[in-house]
């Protein structure tokens, strides 16, 4: 089951998914907005990224290697559903009114979210 994570790991995570390779901490170092941030820190980010089933590590050499478990798109569902449930009482119409209200969406948004909302008003699903 996954879990909510704190912006440090999930800024770690979109480092790995955004390279869509093997990484090591040290590049996931490089790449960090937080330049302040120290190698042990991004170690123990990716441990708890591991406990926490979003990683798999192997070992080569005297470096470790992560993977991504978890896509983005799973973690994106999980945490948007879990903001829709906890802020908008599981509505997403309070979500979607909400939205609408705080940033004004470009015609070529409006048109993608009526196409979206046709094809799951017809068949029930998304995409």
């Amino acid at each position: 089951m996954l879990k909510k994570l704190p912006n440090s790991e999930f800024e770690v995570m979109n480092i790995i998914w955004n390279l869509d390779c093997d990484v090591t901490s040290n590049i996931i170092l490089e790449k960090i907005k937080n330049k302040k941030c120290k190698l042990q820190t991004v170690i123990s980010y990716l441990k708890r990224l591991e406990d926490k089933g979003f990683l798999l590590s192997e070992k080569n050499g005297k470096e470790r290697f992560y993977r991504p478990v978890i896509s983005k798109d799973e973690c994106l569902k999980f945490e948007t559903n879990l903001f829709i449930k906890q802020y908008h009482n599981n509505s997403v119409f309070s979500f979607m009114s909400a939205l609408m209200k705080s940033k004004p969406f470009s015609t070529e948004e409006i048109e993608l979210l009526s196409e979206e909302l046709e094809k799951y008003k017809h068949d029930g699903t998304e995409e």
